[in-house]
């Protein structure tokens, strides 16, 4: 993506005597221009400090001001949805609620100036998340997978790269009596399965009540019988992980450091997914991918079109190169770059969870963009549920096909 390099508006003395205008200006009319010319922006979560430089640059090179506020991505959707023309301009979301709220009619299909500097900079997947039904809404800056952390000390390079060695040699852990579906529902993916069709946009496309899907739900009924698998729980995967009962296990970049603290910088090991044997076959496992993006909620502006462009531009910039660098450098952020030029930087080449996310999200071998319906609400419930019972025993193996089956109808009559 482009380095916006554009001279300031006016020159200096412009400025200035614009300043003394807006200074003898009455009360009201300063309030006024003070409002049209501000523009809202909702960063993630601990990340205002991080944008502060490029917010400035964006600033400079126009004649508004930003208004920064953190805000959690994950209520992005509710949020702006609540009252579109009170929320941000601008705002951050993970890509699986663009479909809710294109179709909401909350946000627009982005210029086409942007929608073509999009396509030739961020890798394929990430321009997948920024879509929907073939048209783009939203600006990527980040790739999220999870992906293989392993102890160094128990298993090596090579006996990660198959599920089996793992567990034979040592230990796997995950969550199984509590199933996490956005970990393990990708088995089904693994097996070729489909969830809302090839593209993830038809509510009608899954497919899980098939023999491949009956093996899954078997597998997972089988590592209660697997000596190597360790089940957990939301408390004590990192103190499993420290003391050296688990050896590995799948999670994302935000346990990236406390994985490291567990076992230590040294024999922290970081992979892409083994491969791993369904119903006697070896496949590739898969993982959920995500991505991070800007979107312009056009509302606030009332019709004012130079603030609509304005925020489309600033969107831009909080996902233009320049910005992506800094957002996998600045402390505390370490944001995978969707950008392809910024991802082959010695930078995030020589990092080894990124490049183990960035392997993960670099084509569907190893991810699958996460839908974005509005369906994916139940489906977390149902298979969660399903996952759950399974590994607990609480769903014999000869009605699997049939749940699976209901499942599939469950999901194409959600809406």
């Amino acid at each position: 993506m482009k380095t916006w390099q554009k001279l300031a508006i006016g020159s200096a003395s412009l400025v200035l005597a614009s300043s003394l205008l807006v200074a003898c200006s009455s009360k009201d009319s300063s309030s006024s221009t003070s409002s049209s010319k501000t523009i809202k922006l909702w960063v993630p979560t601990g990340a205002k400090e991080s944008y502060a430089a490029i917010v400035k640059k964006f600033e400079a090179d126009s004649d508004y001001d930003v208004k920064v506020i953190e805000s959690e991505d994950p209520k992005a959707q509710e949020k702006i949805k609540k009252d579109p023309s009170t929320a941000a301009d601008v705002f951050s979301l993970p890509h699986d609620q663009l479909g809710q709220l294109v179709e909401s009619g909350t946000i627009q299909e982005i210029p086409e100036q942007y929608t073509k500097e999009i396509t030739d900079t961020v890798t394929e997947q990430a321009l997948a998340g920024a879509q929907y039904k073939g048209k783009t809404y939203a600006f990527p800056f980040g790739i999220e997978s999870q992906v293989l952390y392993y102890n160094k000390s128990k298993l090596s390079a090579e006996d990660v790269k198959s599920y089996e060695t793992i567990t034979s040699k040592a230990t796997f852990g995950a969550k199984f009596k509590q199933m996490n579906a956005y970990a393990t529902a990708p088995l089904f993916l693994s097996v070729g399965d489909t969830l809302f069709g090839e593209n993830g946009e038809d509510a009608k496309g899954t497919n899980w009540g098939n023999e491949a899907g009956v093996s899954v739900l078997k597998w997972i009924a089988d590592q209660k019988n697997n000596k190597g698998f360790v089940n957990l729980d939301d408390n004590n995967v990192m103190s499993k992980f420290g003391d050296g009962s688990v050896a590995s296990f799948e999670s994302g970049p935000w346990d990236f450091s406390a994985a490291q603290k567990a076992v230590g910088k040294d024999n922290l090991g970081v992979a892409v997914y083994p491969k791993i044997n369904i119903g006697g076959n070896d496949v590739q496992q898969k993982a959920f991918l995500g991505v991070k993006l800007y979107a312009v909620n056009q509302a606030p502006a009332k019709g004012d079109t130079k603030r609509i462009a304005a925020s489309y531009k600033l969107a831009s910039y909080l996902t233009n190169k320049e910005s992506q660098e800094n957002q996998f450098k600045y402390e505390g952020r370490n944001i995978i770059p969707s950008n392809k030029e910024v991802q082959a930087s010695e930078a995030v080449q020589s990092n080894d969870l990124a490049k183990a996310v960035i392997t993960m999200g670099s084509s569907s071998d190893y991810t699958t963009v996460m839908p974005k319906l509005s369906q994916m609400a139940t489906f977390w419930t149902e298979s969660a549920a399903i996952l759950s019972d399974t590994y607990n025993g609480k769903i014999k193996e000869s009605d699997y096909l049939a749940k699976l089956q209901q499942f599939d109808k469950d999901l194409a009559a959600a809406k």
